[in-house]
């Protein structure tokens, strides 16, 4: 905790007491404790990492969202409204006239083509929520184009479903920036061309309209964010928010019940069950859409054996790990959409542990034992808890799992390089849509035949032949109960035939003092919401 003490010295100008202890964090600083060690960037145009799109959440705001309560209301926040052509292939945003940046500028239509052209013009990893629309460096100035200072136009490649274009635009990547501010900083790349501000975004600077502003990142260690003073919407309840880097569950039960964080976002059950009877505690509970799954590359000759890939998903005691390592914080589910959106709650989770069954389809496969596999676990839990159950099982069926555990930032790293067999991880939608979903475990991009923006299904070396294109049918569909139809059939074959095995969903609980009031728990990828808080 020394670190921490320090840290918040200097970054709250606390007092602290001979001994060093922090009685209590300051009344107008909320601290968090999370692991953040996986973050690279915080330009919303590229940032993806959990911890950096929780922060970047609280910086930047989208053209439209949606109440975390209920998904399907879908409301304005930069753009005032909008309409759809009939063709299904033009949205039209009116602009909040009462919307402004943090620099004082007000928010216009130009802001937001500059914003979302520049994802494209980067070519992040997170350009593929937008270029799934067809947008293209080559002709993204024709496609989203400001026709004048409130208006913004944009045009898709065909009709789709409008909630799932209106759900891609609330994602963290539809962040809009403060353009005359971001242009004034645009640098060049090593390669030659205009990084569109990228370095100056990336770390030491931020331009957006929420409720907070950027103070400072050192990473792996914390990032303190101010109050936005020209924010245009119910002022924020706290000056600051500090996020620290505590990915241990004791440390952080430690921590919030000394009143050294306000906020533990990563308690294990036992923790979890340990503060439950502080009355200095609350915890929330929120829907959580996250999945917890390991995937199979199938690149490795073994694993490109489907008899194999079978076997290893009878070699998971679900229920067990569930019961002894989630107690309450999961529930076992084997398919790629979450319980909650539009085709989930499909109740398909064929695969239990079953040691014989699993050796039965090894010795069908003709892969020599024992199978060695190189398993990459993030050092946080509980991560580290489920693939080591998942390591003994596996074990007894003379499968070898060489558990390589590391930060997050080369946990990170190895999976989007594939440089392993194994990667044990977790998949949070980036918007409230199944295709999110579908599309990054199905769709195969001949394009982009190694996954880098974001197809797990090309990451992971596996062709998901026929799905992948019925899943691209599925987000057209716009009859409601037909789409949801065509999910449950995709998913019951996904599940069976894909190197993914999809073990949990969360079910999300978040311990905080109890003078902590107005967190909002989003239902994707890190959007709790931190503008409405105050401490008592």
């Amino acid at each position: 905790m020394r670190l921490f003490k320090t840290l918040a010295a200097v970054a709250f100008g606390a007092v602290l007491t001979v001994s060093g202890a922090i009685a209590e964090t300051p009344k107008n600083t909320l601290v968090i404790a999370d692991a953040i060690d996986d973050i690279i960037t915080l330009d919303p145009g590229e940032v993806s990492e959990v911890g950096g799109v929780l922060a970047s959440q609280q910086i930047y705001q989208p053209l439209v969202s949606f109440d975390p309560a209920d998904a399907t209301k879908i409301f304005g926040v930069l753009a005032e409204s909008w309409t759809v052509s009939e063709d299904g292939k033009t949205f039209t945003f009116k602009m909040n006239p009462a919307a402004k940046f943090a620099s004082g500028n007000p928010v216009t239509a130009h802001d937001a083509e500059y914003s979302l052209q520049r994802v494209i013009l980067i070519d992040s990893r997170i350009s593929f929520i937008l270029t799934q629309f067809g947008l293209t460096k080559d002709n993204v100035a024709e496609n989203i184009k400001a026709t004048d200072d409130q208006t913004l136009v944009l045009k898709v490649d065909q009709k789709y479903s409008p909630s799932f274009v209106l759900y891609v635009l609330s994602s963290y990547t539809g962040g809009i920036v403060d353009s005359v501010l971001v242009k004034q900083h645009e640098g060049v790349l090593a390669a030659g061309g205009n990084d569109y501000g990228n370095a100056w975004l990336k770390s030491e600077h931020s331009a957006g309209s929420g409720p907070y502003e950027l103070t400072k990142w050192d990473p792996k260690v914390s990032i303190l964010l101010s109050r936005n003073k020209n924010y245009w919407g119910a002022a924020p309840g706290v000056e600051r928010i500090f996020l620290q880097h505590m990915p241990e569950s004791a440390t952080q039960r430690l921590a919030l019940e000394k009143g050294d964080i306000d906020i533990a976002n990563k308690l294990g059950p036992d923790d979890i069950g340990a503060v439950s009877a502080n009355p200095d505690v609350s915890i929330m509970e929120g829907n959580s859409s996250t999945i917890y799954y390991f995937g199979l590359n199938v690149r490795n000759p073994a694993l490109s054996n489907p008899k194999v890939v079978e076997a290893m998903k009878y070699l998971v005691d679900y229920q067990g790990i569930a019961d002894s390592i989630g107690r309450g914080t999961v529930k076992v589910h084997q398919t790629m959409i979450p319980d909650g959106f539009l085709g989930g709650n499909i109740n398909y989770n064929p695969y239990s542990l079953n040691v014989e069954k699993a050796k039965a389809l090894i010795a069908e496969s003709g892969v020599a034992l024992p199978i060695k596999l190189a398993t990459v676990v993030w050092n946080t839990s509980p991560y580290t808890e489920y693939a080591q159950a998942v390591q003994a099982t596996m074990a007894q069926a003379g499968i070898e799992l060489d558990l390589q555990v590391v930060d997050g930032g080369q946990w990170l790293d190895r999976y989007r390089s594939h440089d392993l067999d194994i990667w044990f991880g977790l998949w949070g939608p980036d918007y409230p849509d199944p295709h999110s979903n579908a599309k990054a475990f199905t769709v195969n991009d001949k394009a982009n035949p190694d996954g880098q923006h974001g197809n797990l299904a090309d990451r992971f070396g596996w062709d998901s032949g026929p799905l992948s294109d019925e899943v691209l049918a599925a987000v057209q569909e716009q009859d409601v109960e037909k789409r949801k139809a065509m999910y449950d059939t995709i998913q019951r074959a996904h599940t069976d035939s894909s190197p993914f095995v999809y073990m949990f969903q969360d079910s999300r609980k978040v311990a905080m003092r109890s003078n902590v009031k107005g967190v909002v728990l989003g239902i994707t990828f890190s959007d709790d919401r931190y503008g409405a808080v105050t401490k008592e």
